[in-house]
């Protein structure tokens, strides 16, 4: 059995297209489960369910962490997952195809210790990333593995846009840290992996997932000035939030170690932003 994990937050015409991928793309029994954390449940009131689609209402705003919890929580009280079923935790906004897929499936089967994700592409057919390496802790260095030649590369952090595991995996590694809310419990899910058990996560080169990216919201890229910037460090919905970098890190490094990653992470937007905005001032000055 293979079961999806899909936390929802609205646009359900985005995950209507997730789920045809999948239909097209898997050829074994599955069962995805929709959890729809949007207030007016336009999830539930949008997609229809059957045996291969389940929507899961929440009844409090839950985020990316509590829905994925609620989703795991599922499945080990409900469904009773096997040691050999492939759980997938994975993002509404992408599509992958049947031969990507399989290469996913493939390889896990060949090596069930292990964690994998495919490469990422947006809707522009540029790379973006699947996870990271982490370089130097302090200070924080991280490498986004892209247009690899090796069949397999070994990540510390990854996205959860298409990660595939087995059901012993997830039995091992059991919730997300529920200290987190919105960003980095996918970050936290890997390392946790690696640290506590020693699974390894890795991107698979000849394996592909189209990412959905038109939706406009609080990106390094879209920052445009050190007001919006400053707000990012403590907005819920921005992965620059110190509040729940500083938590995420505390759980491996602990409490002085996250300090210093969380400065040193802080500074790196700092220091990015003021680049970009160099290189936009020549361009525009030209």
């Amino acid at each position: 059995m293979i079961y999806f994990l899909v936390p929802t937050y609205g646009r359900p015409e985005v995950t209507k297209k997730f789920l045809s991928s999948l239909n097209a793309s898997v050829e074994s029994k599955y069962l995805a489960i929709i959890i729809d954390d949007h207030p007016e449940k336009v999830t539930l009131k949008n997609i229809n369910q059957n045996s291969s689609v389940q929507v899961v209402s929440s009844e409090k705003e839950l985020w990316w962490v509590g829905s994925i919890n609620l989703g795991i929580k599922l499945l080990f009280k409900k469904y009773d997952i096997k040691n050999d079923d492939i759980v997938v935790f994975s993002n509404n906004d992408v599509v992958i195809n049947q031969n990507s897929f399989n290469k996913l499936h493939q390889e896990l089967k060949k090596n069930t210790n292990q964690i994998i994700h495919p490469r990422t592409f947006d809707q522009d057919m540029n790379e973006v990333s699947s996870g990271s390496k982490i370089l130097s802790i302090f200070p924080y260095i991280t490498k986004h593995p892209k247009n690899f030649k090796d069949k397999k590369v070994i990540i510390d952090f990854g996205t959860a846009r298409f990660l595939m595991m087995v059901g012993r995996t997830l039995k091992k590694i059991g919730y997300v840290n529920p200290d987190l809310l919105q960003y980095g419990g996918d970050n936290d899910f890997t390392l946790s992996a690696k640290v506590f058990h020693n699974i390894n996560t890795f991107i698979l080169r000849d394996a592909f997932c189209e990412l959905d990216d038109t939706e406009t919201g609080i990106k390094n890229s879209n920052i445009r000035n050190m007001r919006v910037l400053y707000k990012s460090f403590f907005n819920i919905k921005s992965p620059n939030n110190i509040h729940y970098r500083y938590k995420l890190f505390k759980k491996f490094y602990g409490k002085v170690g996250a300090f210093f990653i969380t400065l040193s992470l802080t500074l790196n937007s700092i220091i990015k932003f003021t680049f970009r905005a160099n290189v936009l001032k020549k361009k525009f000055n030209r």
